[in-house]
């Protein structure tokens, strides 16, 4: 996944710095109209821009996250391309004059070139600061487990001198004790017994098998039975890089061709990276239209008991990350401590606690409830990046715990606001169905399924029929 997820960011950047340069070319066209210049012209010399610029951006990998290169590099790459792009734009130019049409003045080509120049860079410094910021404060991260030994010590050192890929070294795991007694994460793990239980979910995303497959302590189709259980994705090093001349190459940490990528979750990258970019502005939108009965609800719950407004409860989130889901208030202020008493009227067939008729909810609890508007305080856990609006609900610590090993891998996705068990039955469903549900959406998962279940959740809000 590693590597499509690098080409599909890839391709991403390169079409957003194609329209930038378009953007720049309109704006100097504007600025400095010349009535020789013909609407079809302009479409024309448009079209060249987008397709001179994308060649050249990907030729020179310049749609790769500047975290590959130096600046100095960076600079170079985009002072070749825009020369000879500009270069280019100029033959075109003089083509276009023998044959007797109007166009563009060389001044303008050169002022587009030396605009577009500083604006990509900038844009490109910009983007990379700004991740830098969003990965500091545990945005856009994914934690990972290596699992190496001598021979893959290389890339060890090159991934941990890759500070900026916004990968977290949760663990470095070794059969050797003097490899993981290197590293400061280091573990050593003599079996294969100790290895998989070193990798239950613990908010990890991504295995890295650093080991040749006949390794004599580890056993990768246990690992890889493991990780397809749980949703953990493993990257299994080929063969050819334990060669005396691949490990010479260090300091550069690159997966090309290097890792084959076993993945049960969805592999659209760019598709989920969507989904959580809608996720955050329609969360944002929602919070502000709807202020003015959030302040209501508030004033209500704290009316009726003079008790907090919200109920913040630790969940269970992607790949088991602990997060503090916030709800509106439902119940009386000591209904935790409550709870040991009423788990036998439990009506939930699994490890969930459900009864209908709760004495612990409140007057506007049971309101909040039945209309679903003590979920809204989520869209928050949702700008936070802990929750989407759309997936599996956040499930406790304790009910985890007593999943099946095969019901793990609902955790594989960000839980949800909504999801397939809200809008096809609810508590009317049985805990094993519910957890099929889950995984069947993730097994299926796209953007149109989104906003499938969004539709269906309004209609289910509408009809009040919640507990």
């Amino acid at each position: 996944m590693i590597t499509k997820r690098e080409k599909g960011l890839s391709r991403l950047m390169i079409a957003v710095q194609v329209i930038l340069s378009l953007f720049i070319f309109f704006i100097i066209d504007s600025l400095f109209p010349n009535p020789a210049v013909f609407y079809k012209e302009q479409l024309f010399f448009l079209s060249q821009i987008a397709i001179i610029w994308t060649f050249l951006f990907t030729k020179f990998r310049l749609g790769i996250i500047f975290r590959a290169f130096t600046f100095s590099n960076l600079i170079y790459g985009y002072v070749v391309t825009i020369c000879i792009a500009g270069i280019a734009l100029f033959i075109e130019l003089k083509l276009m004059l023998l044959i007797g049409h109007f166009s563009y003045s060389v001044y303008i080509i050169l002022l587009f070139c030396v605009v577009d120049l500083v604006a990509l860079i900038l844009f490109k410094l910009a983007f990379y600061y700004l991740m830098r910021y969003l990965r500091k404060i545990g945005r856009n991260t994914r934690n990972v487990v290596i699992i190496g030994g001598d021979q893959s010590e290389a890339f060890i050192d090159a991934f941990i001198a890759a500070k900026d890929w916004g990968y977290r070294i949760k663990s470095i795991v070794s059969p050797y004790q003097e490899v993981s007694d290197k590293y400061s994460s280091g573990a050593w793990i003599k079996d294969n017994d100790e290895l998989l239980k070193k990798i239950e979910i613990k908010g990890i995303d991504d295995i890295f098998y650093c080991l040749p497959v006949n390794d004599e302590h580890y056993n990768v189709e246990d690992l890889l039975k493991e990780a397809e259980t749980t949703g953990v994705t493993v990257h299994i090093m080929q063969q050819a890089y334990f060669t005396t001349e691949q490990n010479n190459h260090t300091g550069e940490l690159r997966f090309d061709n290097i890792f084959e990528t076993h993945q049960k979750t969805p592999a659209k990258y760019l598709s989920l990276k969507f989904k959580e970019i809608v996720d955050i502005f329609l969360s944002a939108f929602i919070i502000v239209v709807l202020m003015p009965l959030l302040l209501l609800i508030a004033l209500l719950i704290r009316l009726e008991d003079k008790g907090p407004v919200f109920f913040k409860q630790e969940r269970v989130g992607m790949n088991g990350r602990r997060f503090v889901c916030f709800k509106f208030r439902t119940m009386i202020v000591n209904a935790e401590q409550l709870l040991d008493g009423l788990k036998e009227q439990n009506e939930s067939d699994g490890p969930t606690f459900k009864i209908e008729n709760d004495p612990r909810i409140t007057k506007i609890g049971r309101l909040l409830r039945k209309t679903s508007l003590d979920e809204l305080p989520q869209f928050y856990n949702v700008i936070k990046g802990e929750m989407s609006i759309v997936g599996p609900r956040p499930p406790l610590l304790r009910e985890v715990k007593q999943y099946e090993r095969s019901q793990l891998r609902r955790l594989s996705m960000k839980p949800g606001i909504t999801c397939i068990w809200q809008v096809s039955g609810r508590n009317s469903v049985s805990f094993k169905e519910w957890m099929r549900m889950d995984l069947e959406y993730i097994d299926n998962w796209s953007l149109w399924l989104d906003v499938k279940i969004m539709l269906k959740t309004v209609g289910e809000i509408l009809k009040a029929n919640g507990q």
